[in-house]
Parts: C-alpha cells; structure tokens; sequence
C-alpha cells in the first residue's frame, strides 16, 4: 500500500477531532443538531487551522446517511464518497485554477439539481478570494437565493479580497491560529497511535516552527521522522530545519551579558561553519530576547511551550539585562537584519553588530561627546543671537534708525546745490504736481517709528464700520508703524496701493486722525512708485515758468522735474528744457554748457546763428 502523508491520514473527520476550534465546532455542532443550517459560509483564517477539514465535517454530517448527524458513519457511500473525492453531492472547487465566469456560470447551471444521493448538495470553494470581478457577480444573485437542498462552503486565507457583498450573504467563521501547547499535544498523540519514537522537546520545537498550523506541523514532523533514526531527537529536528537550537542561543545571550565579544565571534563562526544562516542566527536570537522582555515585565510564558525550569531559566537570564539593555538589542537586531538584505559582506555587518552589543559604554560615550559638543556650539551660537538681539532693542530704545537709502527712483526732488545736478531724465523723481521735498520732510521720514498694535487693530475695526471697501483693501496688509505726523502701510497689492493713495486716502487719515487724536497723514510703503513722507506744514504748490507748466501740462501727472541750479549768464532763457526721451544718459555727469565762441567753432561760423533759426 502506497505511503500517506500524516496530515493526510490524521485530518479530522468529526467535530470532536478539530484542534483549536472549538468555538467553530461547538457553533456548527449545534446548527447541525438543530437543522438551522445556513445556506452559505465564509470560513477565514491563516493557512493549516483546519478551513477546508471542518467543511468536509460539515458535509459528512448533512449527507450521512444516519444524518444530519453529529456522529457520520463513515462506512456509508456518501462518507465514503465524500471522503475519497468521488461523491457526486459535494463539490471542491479549487477558485486558483477555475476562477473564471465561465467556470461559474457551469456552477449556476449544475446548482439547479437536486442531490442524487444525499440530503444537501453541497459546494466547497476554496480559495475563493482568487475569483475574479465578473465571477463574484455572477455568483452574487445564486448566492443569496439558492435552490433547496444547496449550501455553499467559502474557505479563504484572506477574506479583505472578498467583496463586501459576497460577505453580507454568508455566515463567517474566523479560524484562530493554533497555539504551540495544543499543536505539541496533537503531535504527541499521533506519534503514539503511529508508532513514532520521539522526544517532547523536539516535538515542542516543531509546534513552534508550525507557526499555529497544525497541517504544517504533521509536515514538519514527517519530513524530520524520515531523517531519524529510531529516536527523534531535538539535534534531528534542529538539523532537519536548519535551526541554530536553543542551547546556542542562550550561551550567545549570556555572552552579551558578560559583554565578551570574542567569544561571541567564534561561536558565530562555528554556527556559519556548521550551515546555519546568518538571517535564521539573527531571527531566533531576537525571538530569544523577546521572550527575555516579557519574562522581563512579567508577561505570561503559557504559549510559548516552556516547562517549568525552562521559564524559571528565562527569567533567571531576564534578570541579568535591564528592559533597556533588551530592547537596545532588539533594536540593533532588527536593524542587522535590514542591513544584510543589501549588504556585500553580510557577515561583517553582523560581526560588528555583535561586537557593538559587547561594548555599549565606548558607543555610549561617543554618543554622549558628540551631542554635548553640538550643545556647546548651539549654546554658543545662541548667546550671540541674543546679545544682537539685546543691542538691536536698546538702539531701538535710544530711537536711532538707520539711515533711509535714497535711490533716483524713490527720492521725490532734488534740492538746489551749487554744482550741477544730474539730467532731468535721471534726476530723482517727484510726482506733479506736488511740491518738492523739504528738509523738514527728509527729518521726519528718518525719524524713528513706533508699533502700536493695538491702534492698528481699532483702526481695521473702525475703518471697516465706517467705509467696508476701503477696510477690503487692509486684507493681507502690513502695518509698519507711526511717526508724530505720519503713518506706514505696506498694501498687498500694487492695486491696492494705487487705490488706497489715490481714492480712499482721505478716509484712512480722517480716521487715524479720530485714533491717534492728532493729525495723521497716510503713507503707503512698497512697491516702485513708493511714496514719499511730506510734512503738513509743505510750501504751496511751486509756480513753473510759462514754458515749464505747458510741458508738465503735456506730459502729465507722472512727470518729474529736477530744480537745477542756473549756470552762467550765457545759459539762454528761451531754450525749454530738453525732453527725458531724447536726454542721452549721463548718470554722475554734469551737464556743460559751451560758450558762444565754442558754439560758433562748432558750427563754422563766426557768429552765433539768431534765435529765430535755433
């Protein structure tokens, strides 16, 4: 007779022999006695927990031919059936290989028969989340109303895949991952009944490497039965699976304790020489200091298929390392894992992080050098901010103010000198037809200003009360402060300013004015035309010679006039002022004036030509 598999030959066949279930079984169990069975399940959980055994259960249950029963015969055609594959009622789908609508459509049209031998026809899908879009759709309406005598069975790995409204029509049981006491115990049995010599540490390090499946536990413990010889041995286990043992992982993590590192280099190079891999080194080595941490803060070792003196050595081994010291290495660990993924010398990354672990005061101490030096030069750094910062506010305090650079765009007039200014075309700009600039104006506008926060908020509310449009144009404005004469607005837009200075200008004063209770006169900061404090005390408008308004009247509101002192008495008064589009750029240039002789040597003639031909 051809050899079976464990987990083939010892799959449950009634409720009572699911492992871990119980809470699956017992629900199941009592639908079945009481025939309130569903028309549809959902089956979840991780893989080896028993999904497809318990559906297989369930359907012996229904189609026995003492059933619905609790107890299935098992020598009636339909168990029999059942059991080897061939009933003719219960259907296994496997949905990773027949995913497509075409499959469920043939499910649809073979649904609409009813069972030839049993009570239920019964349809196991297993892997259902493998269906496609259009296989969920079309299953969705014969899901919800089936024919009679039709249940369907859903097993999945990872029911998030499966549609909500697939979901919403099905009865769910979540499968648990089993724990390692009961996969040891069920291990234990089945040697026993089989006839397998083996020991129960070995056993408990197979429940463990299951990962809570009991279908890979009977695997495991196929594979290392047929490397044994006789005995099964934790060495066979350990040598079957690769694994470092538990006995070299503990001497590795008293050797961190003691701090000596050059034992535990060699011991890494014995296991590397022995073929352990340095990934599975490091992985049993942080499960290890895991259960050190919870042995640590007095965490329950229940699960975790120690015996007694094994517990009481964990936390013996616990006691050495401060819960600190714990998860510093788990740390190092995790990261030693990441790093060999891409590293070219692997075992060099984990040889220095061993090493590391033996000596945490040398890294502690460079650790502490380096941030007590970047300390004592932020320390440093800051102190010096905050004298500038003192020195600044007592300058402030003492009212000086640096000196307002003047540019030939934002100087508003030129006051007569001696020499000769620059061309009319470069000469420092003013707006017509205001008055020029006086001195008292240039005092005022150095003159230090004062930040009144609380003035400028009851000037947006009181604006805003009493003209709305001209409060919209202060949105994203800055308020850059007071002199005794005037006040500073930065707008936020050009159009703003513009709007500000030439139509609602009356309105900001009128109301600073009510404010500040003295005069107040509005200056808009920013931009290329910024303007220019004046004081309210300015001379009257300047009377232009005849020819002079006639070009300003010309030219308009945005020419500027430069006041130039008159040269010798040969300069003429006829002659009106160059235009600035033809004036040549003569930046830092005075502006000569030839002779009547020069004038006549130019021209080649020996006297000056009238006026009339000029």
């Amino acid at each position: 007779m051809a050899y079976v598999a464990l987990y083939r030959r010892w799959r449950p066949d009634t409720f009572e022999g699911l492992v871990g279930q119980e809470h699956i079984s017992r629900t199941l169990s009592r639908a079945v006695t009481s025939g309130q069975t569903s028309h549809a399940y959902l089956f979840t959980g991780p893989r080896g927990t028993g999904k497809t055994s318990t559906a297989k259960i369930l359907a012996r249950a229904l189609n026995c031919a003492e059933g619905p029963t609790l107890t299935p015969c098992g020598v009636c055609s339909s168990c029999r059936s059942i059991s080897d594959g061939s009933s003719m009622d219960v259907f296994e789908i496997d949905a990773a290989s027949n995913r497509g609508i075409d499959e469920i459509r043939d499910l649809r049209e073979s649904v609409k028969f009813a069972p030839t031998e049993g009570h239920y026809k019964i349809y196991i899908i297993d892997e259902v989340h493998m269906l496609t879009t259009e296989a969920f759709n079309a299953l969705l309406k014969t899901l919800e109303e089936p024919p009679p005598r039709v249940i369907f069975i859903l097993a999945t790995t990872e029911p998030h895949k499966v549609p909500a409204t697939i979901q919403s029509r099905c009865q769910r049981y979540d499968f648990h991952r089993i724990t390692v006491m009961e996969i040891r115990d069920r291990l234990i049995y089945v040697c026993k009944e089989s006839g397998i010599a083996a020991e129960e540490e070995a056993l408990s390090i197979i429940a463990v490497q299951a990962d809570g499946g009991m279908r890979d536990a009977l695997s495991i413990l196929d594979q290392c039965t047929a490397l044994a010889e006789g005995l099964l041995t934790v060495e066979r286990v350990q040598e079957a699976l690769g694994l470092v043992g538990r006995a070299w992982i503990e001497k590795m993590a008293l050797e961190i304790a003691d701090r000596d590192a050059a034992a535990l280099v060699t011991q890494l190079g014995v296991l590397l020489q022995n073929g352990r891999e340095l990934k599975q080194i490091l992985a049993e080595l942080a499960l290890h200091f895991r259960s050190l941490m919870i042995a640590g803060v007095g965490g329950t070792l229940g699960e975790s298929e120690l015996s007694s003196t094994q517990a009481d050595a964990l936390r013996e081994a616990a006691a050495r390392f401060t819960q600190d010291e714990i998860m510093g290495v788990l740390r190092c660990l995790n990261e030693a894992m990441q790093e060999i993924r891409t590293s070219p010398q692997p075992r060099i990354a984990v040889e220095s992080m061993l090493i590391g672990l033996c000596r945490p005061s040398e890294g502690e101490r460079t650790e502490n050098a380096a941030v007590s030096s970047f300390n004592l030069a932020d320390t440093a750094r800051i102190a010096r901010l905050e004298e500038e910062v003192r020195q600044l506010a007592a300058r402030l305090a003492a009212g000086a103010a640096p000196a307002p650079s003047v540019s030939a765009g934002k100087a508003s007039a030129v006051v007569p000198s001696e020499r000769p200014s620059a061309s009319p075309a470069k000469a420092a700009p003013v707006k017509t037809p205001s008055a020029p600039q006086t001195s008292a104006g240039a005092s005022t506008e150095g003159a230090p200003r004062q930040l009144d926060g609380a003035l400028w908020k009851k000037f947006q509310a009181r604006l805003k009360e009493r003209h709305k449009l001209a409060a919209s144009l202060l949105s994203g404005a800055d308020y850059e402060g007071a002199t005794e004469t005037h006040f500073f607005i930065r707008p936020a837009t050009d159009m703003a300013r513009d709007y500000i200075t030439k139509r609602h200008r009356a309105v900001f004063e009128e109301v600073m004015t009510e404010l500040a209770g003295r005069p107040l006169a509005v200056v808009c900061t920013g931009g290329e035309g910024e303007e220019t404090v004046s004081t309210p005390s300015a001379p009257k408008m300047q009377e232009y010679p005849a020819p002079v308004a006639e070009l300003l009247k010309i030219a308009g509101d945005e020419a500027r006039v430069e006041a130039v002192a008159a040269h010798e008495k040969h300069r003429t008064t006829k002659t009106a002022p160059p235009s600035a589009e033809n004036e040549p750029e003569n930046d830092g240039y005075e502006v000569y004036e030839p002779t009547p002789d020069e004038e006549a040597e130019m021209f080649d003639m020996d006297e000056l030509p009238s006026d009339e031909n000029t």
